[in-house]
């Protein structure tokens, strides 16, 4: 049976986490608005309901809030991914990671937008972001990777793909088909446009079958 002081500590951390999602989800719908460099810190926790300062007791400093803006998503796309995958390898694995990083673009399209500013801004008016951005976007390509590899020792690509060029590829292609549907207004497409990515990308490096 636990004592008091261990069930308030339990019920504080609670507390704790919850209310640091509530400022990453309002830091998350100010950044999609308007972008990481015209949103600050107070106006932040103002717009989760806390503090102006509590962003700041938090997280420190806006880059780490920005960091953990982008950690959060990335949490959020892997645990998804993980349904989506099972009992999956190979090309067939290839192409649910595909379409899964496409759809959870549409299906949650608020912080897609954040993402997409931050992943901008960290380019140049937000540097100090590059080595998160640089990481993230890194996993996606990784990702590929690990499919492709699979592919490969189960007989399915071809001879001579070139596995990091063509994962450098897909992630190319996903993020601009994303960033069209965004502009246009048209995230709904996004879930055709992923199976028709899926679809070329593996055709140009499936082993055919009478290879």
């Amino acid at each position: 049976m636990e004592n008091n002081y261990t069930g308030e500590r339990r019920a504080q951390v609670d507390r704790r986490a919850k209310s640091d999602r509530r400022m990453l989800g309002a830091a998350i719908s100010l950044i999609a608005a308007h972008g990481s460099k015209n949103v600050s810190m107070a106006q932040i926790g103002m717009a989760a309901g806390y503090s102006r300062g509590l962003p700041a007791e938090r997280f420190g400093t806006k880059l780490r809030l920005l960091e953990a803006v982008v950690s959060m998503t990335e949490a959020w796309f892997n645990k998804r991914l993980q349904k989506v995958l099972e009992g999956k390898t190979g090309l067939e694995a290839l192409s649910a990671r595909i379409v899964a990083h496409m759809e959870s673009v549409r299906d949650s399209s608020e912080a897609a937008i954040a993402v997409y500013h931050l992943i901008v801004e960290a380019t140049g008016t937000v540097v100090d972001l590059k080595p998160r951005i640089t990481k993230l976007n890194q996993s996606y390509a990784d990702g590929m990777k690990i499919h492709m590899e699979e592919a490969r020792a189960k007989g399915e690509l071809k001879d001579g793909v070139d596995i990091d060029r063509h994962a450098l590829a897909i992630v190319s292609a996903m993020h601009g088909l994303a960033i069209q549907a965004l502009i246009r207004g048209d995230i709904g497409s996004l879930g055709l446009d992923a199976h028709y990515i899926a679809e070329i990308h593996i055709a140009a490096i499936a082993r055919k079958k009478q290879d």
